[in-house]
């Protein structure tokens, strides 16, 4: 599974070794590309592995929307704001009071912009305001086929995403749609009939990724999927990548596959792009990167820090990423350059153990399935 053929190796190696260089150079010379808005952490619902643990309530004091209007203005004069996508995340961002407002800020500021949302507050109005916002990315979360889905998410959960696709489309949404899935146990059996699933909704973007073993589903390892299902699933999103069938699977996790699903399972190669592309502001106004990073890797606020000036001088600890190779499955790794210590939301704090590589558990997956198959021998 790790190692190519010689002749495939030497065509690739300039490939990887061309990636490597520019994370290298991300890394001295970051570029901000992508910004999150948790605009905040409160969910009507109660997901069973929620990496974000959300609640009805608030868990924290959360800036109002007029303060986020504000920061948008901030950063959009220090930065050339059409080169920067934004990403609106929750909590479910359709509860944040002056949602609105905010939408309408990143559209005057020229943000590109979307909005991951759970569908349930998307009605025929909801629809046609975020039309009129000019919004171009709305990434709707469905984890599996509706009776799995609505038992680890909520009732009635399945059904609110297929009216949501149907009424922006009656709303006349011409922008990027996709389904968002993070991918249990459970929903393993039956991938192919969740295709089918999305599918008959008329979707033909789908972005998957086993569950990660952080916030609620920490609790729930009977959720989380092992070595051999991790496997079984990267080979699945490999073949069906390839069968011309839609929706077309892509695997949205950054770490290192090792050959076999690499530049195959994703349009790209691995990269965590954290600090050195990537930045957030928290519902609370704490300025990190991706919303899932823990409190170890927060940067400043936006109450004491303008935000140009902690993207220039700080994420040293997400630039610099040497730490990851002081023990665990990086200390040793030979495609740490090309992979760099994997996704940062995987790790509590720099220097904690390595929460999950998939890589590593590919390979594991390999030596049992030998090691069945000698003993079967």
């Amino acid at each position: 599974m790790d190692r190519p053929s010689p002749e495939l190796l030497a065509r690739h190696r300039k490939l990887w070794d061309g990636h490597a260089a520019a994370m290298a150079d991300r890394a001295r010379n970051p570029r901000l590309r992508y910004l999150f808005l948790e605009v905040t952490r409160r969910c009507n619902l109660a997901c069973a592995y929620c990496g974000s643990s959300c609640t009805a309530g608030e868990q924290a004091p959360e800036m109002p929307a007029a303060r986020f209007v504000q920061v948008i203005r901030d950063i959009a004069a220090d930065f050339p704001a059409r080169s920067i996508m934004v990403a609106v995340t929750g909590g479910e961002p359709l509860l944040k009071p002056g949602i609105f407002d905010i939408f309408r800020a990143l559209q005057e500021a020229g943000f590109p912009y979307g909005m991951v949302t759970n569908g349930w507050l998307l009605d025929a109005k909801v629809a046609q305001a975020l039309v009129a916002v000019g919004i171009g990315s709305i990434s709707i979360s469905m984890d599996a086929l509706p009776d799995v889905n609505d038992r680890l998410r909520g009732r009635g959960c399945s059904a609110v995403v297929a009216s949501a696709v149907q009424t922006l489309r009656q709303a006349g949404y011409a922008g990027k749609l996709e389904i968002l899935s993070t991918i249990t146990v459970p929903a393993l059996e039956d991938l192919n009939a969740f295709r089918a699933h999305i599918a008959q909704m008329r979707v033909p973007l789908w972005r998957v990724a086993p569950v990660m073993p952080i916030g609620r589903a920490a609790e729930r390892p009977d959720l989380v999927p092992g070595p051999s299902q991790v496997r079984a699933l990267l080979e699945w999103v490999r073949q069906a990548r390839k069968d011309g069938r839609l929706p077309v699977p892509e695997l949205s996790e950054e770490g290192f596959l090792g050959w076999r699903f690499e530049g195959v399972v994703r349009p790209y190669l691995c990269q965590c792009r954290a600090g050195t592309e990537v930045a957030g502001i928290k519902a609370d106004g704490t300025i990190g990167a991706c919303p899932e990073l823990g409190s170890a890797f927060d940067q400043g606020h936006v109450d004491r820090d303008r935000f140009r000036d902690v993207w220039e001088s700080r994420y040293q600890n997400l630039r610099d990423r040497s730490w990851t190779r002081a023990s665990g499955p990086c200390a040793e790794c030979e495609h740490w350059a090309w992979c760099r210590g994997g996704a940062m939301h995987l790790y509590e704090r720099p220097g904690a153990p390595f929460l999950r590589c998939m890589y590593v558990q590919c390979k594991q997956a390999e030596a049992g399935a030998c090691g069945q198959a000698q003993a079967r021998d």
